[in-house]
């Protein structure tokens, strides 16, 4: 019989979170961020990038510019296979634990960077609204907050594609498994995890669960807080987002006195 245990979220799964995430063109997205930082800072030299996974996207920043880079998330079991590849550099960049709600370890960045939707793991505005309010304190005069966030949109119509999945690596089983709950927005995705390495076989399940935010709840949560928005756009474009975009990147500016 196998013996199943509900684990936090990014615990087991960071063990295969590479091989699942394989289809993820992170040296597009890396430019895509390095064109956005030059447009809206002069000179952006210390970056961090929140909520960084496996640190792949910061792997691929260090590629393409004279950057001071750090890398952080809040879970413990992403970090230890985050800070392997960056520890593997010729000049290794720090990775270390550090979430949304508490930036205290960050100061004096040129810009913040947190991708792939990980801010809609805020489940609640009030932490969407404390976590700009902590982005501000880490952020020197003009420093920048890049984020993206999906909407309602892009879950309603990604679902489907994202249910029913299975594979494997490693020795790993997993299936994924994927809902919408449009009266509330939030999207949920279960992963079975089932390491058959063991004698007996060990099945790990992992329950996450994200809020879809419309634009213009993250606009009104801007206006709130200490950050100015300089720009939303839409997926990974420059063109303005709308109220039909499925993916939006906002850029905000540190408003310090």
């Amino acid at each position: 019989m196998n013996k199943i245990q509900k684990k936090p979220i990014y615990s087991k799964l960071a063990e295969i979170y590479d091989h699942i995430m394989s289809d993820v063109d992170y040296a597009y997205w890396a430019e895509y961020i390095d064109d956005l930082l030059h447009q809206h800072h002069p000179e952006p030299t210390a970056i961090t990038e929140l909520s960084c996974g496996t640190a792949s996207l910061t792997l691929e920043l260090a590629k393409l510019g004279d950057y001071d880079l750090q890398a952080c998330d809040a879970s413990r079991d992403m970090v230890r296979v985050g800070s392997k590849k960056l520890d593997a550099l010729a000049q290794p960049i720090p990775c270390f634990e550090a979430s949304f709600d508490d930036l205290l370890s960050i100061r004096e960045q040129d810009a913040l960077i947190s991708v792939f939707d990980s801010v809609n793991y805020l489940l609640q505005p009030e932490e969407i609204e404390h976590f700009f309010y902590e982005a501000a304190k880490c952020l020197t005069v003009n420093g920048l907050l890049i984020f993206d966030f999906s909407t309602p949109k892009n879950s309603i119509e990604a679902v489907q594609h994202l249910n029913e999945i299975e594979g494997d690596y490693n020795n790993i089983r997993y299936y994924r498994t994927s809902s919408f709950d449009p009266k509330h927005n939030i999207h949920t995705n279960s992963f079975e995890i089932i390491d058959r390495s063991r004698t007996a076989n060990q099945v790990w399940i992992e329950e996450h669960q994200q809020r879809a935010y419309e634009l213009v709840q993250i606009k009104k949560l801007l206006d709130n807080s200490p950050l100015k928005a300089l720009a939303f756009y839409d997926a990974f474009s420059f063109d303005e987002a709308m109220s039909t975009s499925t993916r939006i990147t906002v850029v905000a500016r540190c408003q310090k006195p």
